[in-house]
């Protein structure tokens, strides 16, 4: 794509021009392959590349907040037992006993001093930056322990609950005034059929279906909008649910002042899909190839330049 095509579609765009691409973030702070899951080393690396990030908060069988994805340690812990990998954290262990738990190996022994690390470890690093946010995705860790230990570290304003459930969104900001949310809409492609027309209709019922919800409420409670998108520049239209959709779910929450991020879960190992989502109107992305996206980033802010 040349530069001078995206800088002039962005001309006027964007809520803010390239301000808001800091909301950028990546799953589960490491992505797919290139750092290890909820860990604060990786989350550091997000934040020192000018990215949040997306973490996901669970509670020990003794009540202390981690981040951790799975229920279990089968994935992501090394040198453990069988039975201690099998053991669901939240009901049968206790933090004593996975703290000092190799979660990096998994995918790299340059990795293997990585920790499961409390929420209040996280969230005292974040006080370090106040542009240092994050993007909790609530597994069982509760709503009133992640909002008491934010405001214990006095990052509260650079939390944002976050999840697929519009009504968890005000759930949060009824409990919690002032509480930002990051709303996900999306789902998953049929494989065999993906970019087919019949797939692009089903994905668009499924983001009307979300989409209702949120007018209904009158977008109330919504911070940012984070959604799913498939890329092959290959296919007629290169984006699944459709690039004349994205492009309107984007000015539609733009009219209400909500920044739109999206995450290509197919085509995000291509610079070339996030520069496609900025050029549509996106203010920044979600990935699971972070070093790409910041890489897009870097780009799209040099063009602003």
């Amino acid at each position: 794509m040349k530069e001078k095509e995206i800088t002039a579609a962005k001309a006027g765009g964007q809520l803010d021009g390239t301000n808001l691409l800091h909301l950028s973030h990546v799953h589960r702070g490491g992505g797919k392959f290139e750092r290890p899951d909820n860990t604060l080393e990786t989350f550091r690396w997000c934040w020192e590349n000018g990215s949040a990030l997306e973490c996901d908060c669970r509670r020990t069988r003794d009540g202390v907040g981690i981040m951790l994805h799975d229920k279990t340690l089968r994935r992501t812990a090394r040198g453990i037992s069988d039975a201690l990998a099998a053991a669901d954290v939240s009901t049968q262990l206790t933090y004593d006993e996975i703290k000092d738990v190799d979660v990096g190996s998994y995918l790299s022994p340059e990795f293997s001093h990585h920790r499961i690390p409390t929420i209040d470890a996280v969230f005292a690093e974040m006080r370090r930056d106040p542009k240092w946010l994050c993007f909790v995705d609530e597994k069982g860790a509760g709503t009133k322990c992640i909002a008491e230990k934010a405001h214990q570290a006095g990052v509260f304003d650079q939390v944002y609950y976050s999840g697929c459930v519009y009504q968890n969104a005000i759930n949060w900001t009824t409990e919690n005034p002032g509480g930002k949310t990051m709303i996900w809409i999306g789902t998953w492609p049929v494989p065999g059929l993906e970019h087919g027309e019949a797939d692009q209709e089903r994905f668009r019922a499924h983001y009307e279906s979300k989409m209702e919800e949120i007018r209904a409420g009158g977008f109330k409670s919504v911070s940012v909008v984070s959604l799913h998108s498939y890329y092959n520049p290959e296919a007629a239209d290169p984006f699944v649910p459709g690039m004349e959709y994205l492009k309107g779910l984007v000015d539609e929450f733009h009219a209400h002042g909500i920044p739109v991020c999206s995450i290509p879960f197919a085509g995000g190992d291509s610079e070339d899909a996030y520069l496609e989502l900025w050029k549509l109107g996106f203010d920044g992305f979600s990935s699971d190839y972070p070093s790409v996206m910041f890489s897009a980033i870097r780009k799209i802010k040099g063009m602003a330049e």
